[in-house]
């Protein structure tokens, strides 16, 4: 089984990216009918599940896809 080496950093400004992407759709009112509000306890849980879900995709990748070894 091969395990990925992702770079901390890379996670990092991408769950920023994703995470300030959301609330900026929150805040404008394209994903809640409240426009103007923002749902923390949605952000929050993005912020810690995204990385999460994002080594398990890279693990997956690199034990599927064949690589040029």
């Amino acid at each position: 089984m091969r395990f990925p080496n992702p770079s901390l950093s890379e996670y990092a400004l991408n769950t920023a990216v994703v995470v300030l992407t959301l609330a900026v759709l929150q805040y404008t009112g394209w994903l809640t009918d409240d426009p103007a509000g923002l749902d923390p306890v949605f952000l929050i849980v993005i912020a810690v599940t995204f990385p999460a879900f994002s080594y398990l995709i890279a693990l997956v990748g690199a034990n599927v896809w064949p690589s040029a070894e």
